[in-house]
């Protein structure tokens, strides 16, 4: 019988582990998805366009999957030589891509996939304890996977574990300090960690206050959607605080999105201006409107005034309040200036809506069990971290300058068991879909070797046994 996968988490990453074990036909392979399909998270930013053009996003194990069914696979041409076309959204990346790599391993009879299914923890086989290092018996035992589907409990046994859960919508706190806000767990239900699909529910922004709390290029990828839903409702307006813990020192050296020169993602680099365009600081109005900061080319136009900002640099949220005097559940939100001697506050009241795109963070508590060394910092693996670190592009803006480690980086203090994907990278929003290619090719070449190693330690320990009750 061949030895069992299970890989916990069928987005992008885990159904191209998935796709590269079922291409080996060497594992009988398990995945655990959440959702209630693979790459259900996917579905969640299907109205977002990716950075990356096509590309970037096919792996060969993936192209090889769509050739043996007969599906045309997306073009893909050569960075830099891109149209707008070449760059999918969520919505044509499923249905152009995921999905058929999903048939191709659901058709697989050494490929089950569990969706609805909810990793609680994971073991290993052995009356031996985490705290056991180096016995042989622990090394070679099973794991023992704990998860709940259709409210029933379940145990799954494996012979390797890939962790490719990600980090997506598990997002980290607004609070100074990477704590909770006072407020902000209570009021929970006022607060989007993802980039909303604000199209499709616009009623919920329309003549509505939002925050937008964050600095990255998700935070400027939501404010974007919410200029874009201002145009096209002219006669309602769309009011938004935009909130940073850094500043935008654009005249010093210092922008508050770092300019990339010549660069090659052309979205990135429309976002970027955008993002230190609107980030201006402007005392004679109380709102700052888009056209007349943005489109240099078109100051002489007519203004549009239904898209109001106002952008408040160098703050982080003290606390979420609710709002007594507003029977619409609107709450106030409480601001420090982080870089201010006193103890300076602002108010925004009324809000409707916060937007939290602040970065996730991994969930490492369904393999505490397990012994994994994680940086202090990412709360990513150690080894991979480290090289992160070091490696050339590190300190870049630009993720694509990184380059993938070795498969030694992969590895962890517990054997069989790898952590790829988004998760890999701890609180780093630096991953790209490639470079999770490039890990599965590792892992897939580590549990080759694994699976040697394994089948000598079961003997010894059997032969052990075998010793010890003669």
């Amino acid at each position: 019988m061949p030895p069992r996968l299970l890989i916990v988490g069928g987005g992008p990453i885990g159904l191209e582990m998935a796709v590269a074990a079922v291409q080996s036909k060497k594992w009988d392979v398990t995945i655990a998805e959440r959702g209630n399909e693979l790459c259900a998270n996917v579905v969640a930013w299907e109205h977002v366009h990716l950075f990356s053009a096509w590309k970037l996003n096919i792996s060969e194990a993936g192209r090889a999957a769509l050739t043996s069914l007969g599906i045309a696979i997306p073009e893909c041409k050569e960075i830099g030589e891109e149209a707008k076309a070449d760059y999918p959204t969520g919505k044509e990346f499923l249905n152009q891509y995921l999905r058929p790599l999903g048939k191709y391993v659901s058709s697989s009879e050494h490929c089950k996939v569990m969706t609805e299914t909810n990793v609680v923890s994971i073991g290993k086989s052995t009356l031996l304890l985490k705290g056991d290092m180096g016995k042989i018996r622990r090394k070679s035992a099973s794991f023992r996977t704990l998860v709940v589907r259709d409210g029933m409990e379940e145990i799954i046994i494996s012979d390797a574990v890939v962790d490719a859960s990600g980090t997506y919508g598990n997002g980290n706190w607004l609070g100074i300090g990477g704590i909770p806000a006072l407020g902000e767990r209570t009021f929970a239900s006022n607060i989007i960690r993802t980039i909303p699909n604000v199209a499709e529910d616009a009623a919920r922004y329309l003549n509505k206050t939002t925050a937008v709390v964050g600095s990255a290029y998700s935070a400027i990828t939501t404010i974007s959607k919410l200029k874009d839903l201002a145009a096209a409702n002219t006669a309602a307006t769309v009011n938004v605080h935009w909130c940073t813990r850094r500043g935008n020192d654009d005249a010093e050296g210092s922008p508050l999105y770092e300019k990339i020169e010549n660069d090659p993602l052309p979205q990135r680099e429309a976002l970027s201006k955008l993002a230190n365009a609107l980030a201006i600081i402007n005392d004679d109005r109380d709102f700052i409107s888009v056209s007349s900061t943005v489109d240099e080319e078109k100051k002489d136009e007519e203004t549009s005034t239904n898209f109001r900002l106002i952008y408040h640099p160098r703050v982080q949220l003290e606390s979420i309040t609710n709002n007594v005097s507003d029977s619409n559940g609107t709450v106030n939100l409480l601001l420090r200036d982080v870089q201010s001697d006193t103890d300076e506050m602002k108010v925004i009241e009324e809000v409707s809506t916060v937007i939290a795109n602040v970065g996730f963070r991994p969930d490492s508590s369904i393999y505490q069990e397990l012994q994994v060394h994680q940086c202090y910092a990412s709360e990513g693996p150690m080894n991979l971290a480290a090289a992160l670190m070091s490696s050339s592009g590190a300190g870049s803006v630009d993720c694509l300058a990184q380059v993938a480690p070795g498969k030694e980086t992969m590895i962890n203090p517990e054997p069989s068991f790898y952590i790829v994907g988004m998760k890999s990278y701890g609180r780093s929003s630096k991953f790209l879909l490639s470079i999770g290619h490039e890990q599965v090719k590792h892992v897939m070449e580590l549990l080759k070797e694994d699976v040697t190693v394994l089948h000598r330690l079961s003997c010894f320990a059997w032969a052990q046994t075998v010793s010890f009750h003669t």
